[in-house]
């Protein structure tokens, strides 16, 4: 059994919504829960996308979700409500863009804040009523993807380290509102890891080369994460194993913040 395999089918007969999960993180956390026996739906604004995910999961259903808006968010609640309940809600939807304060147009900073961070709330705020509520923590559980970047920052991503700092922020709130009815809301904050968005940013550098050789020799671990990394965490976090675990940011960065 390799790292980050599944041990046990925790989420047997258990639902559980993944945004974002045409790719990258997303379809790392889908893949990895319906390994653990749960019927996903895996969200993305990419319909295709999602439905390659749920074909590679061999189980499941696809739905095409845009999280800026509250109708289409709305819609992913009606399709869950189907099956009677949720009971993991993984907000992973996000967007990166390159930028300090000053290059970044207005209109992209909201555009980076409305699937960053305003998704995030129109999910929880729609599906939350489909979660169960049982004492001792042992009810429905949300993890939210927040990033490294939430809660050390970086240069040239201002608005991308600002809206996934309020993605944790949001977190904390919610996990102490939510604490009375069993529901526990974390978050996971990922360093780097090879996804589709990182290939892009290797994309807009002039030696692709010298752009990976510099991450890769970020992380003291001298190697990058993969989805399964994450997803691993994500599956933990959404069992009952962590019923006592709620509020946290779990910092999943191959030791970056440790320096």
């Amino acid at each position: 059994m390799g790292p980050g395999s599944p041990s046990a089918r925790r989420y047997e007969d258990r639902v559980c919504v993944i945004t974002g999960a045409g790719s990258g993180i997303g379809r790392a956390i889908a893949l990895r829960l319906a390994a653990e026996g749960g019927m996903v739906i895996a969200a993305d604004i990419d319909a295709d996308a999602a439905a390659q995910t749920v074909a590679l999961a061999g189980t499941g259903r696809a739905a095409e979700v845009d999280v800026r808006s509250e109708d289409s968010v709305d819609r992913l609640a009606e399709l869950a409500a189907r099956g009677g309940r949720v009971d993991l809600l993984v907000n992973n939807a996000g967007i990166e863009v390159l930028g300090d304060v000053t290059d970044t147009p207005p209109a992209v900073w909201d555009e980076i804040f409305a699937v960053n961070l305003r998704g995030t709330y129109l999910t929880c705020r729609a599906l939350l009523p489909l979660l169960p509520r049982q004492p001792r923590g042992l009810g429905g559980a949300i993890v939210n993807n927040a990033s490294l970047m939430g809660l050390v920052s970086a240069y040239g991503l201002a608005a991308y380290c600002a809206s996934k700092a309020g993605v944790v922020s949001l977190t904390r709130s919610m996990a102490l509102d939510l604490a009375a009815s069993g529901i526990r809301v974390n978050c996971v904050c990922p360093g780097i890891v090879h996804t589709p968005m990182l290939e892009r940013r290797f994309a807009l550098s002039d030696d692709r080369a010298v752009a990976y050789g510099d991450t890769l020799s970020i992380p003291p671990v001298g190697y990058i994460g993969r989805g399964e990394d994450i997803a691993a965490a994500v599956a933990y976090l959404g069992s009952a194993e962590a019923r006592f675990v709620t509020g946290a940011a779990l910092v999943i960065d191959g030791g970056v913040a440790a320096r």
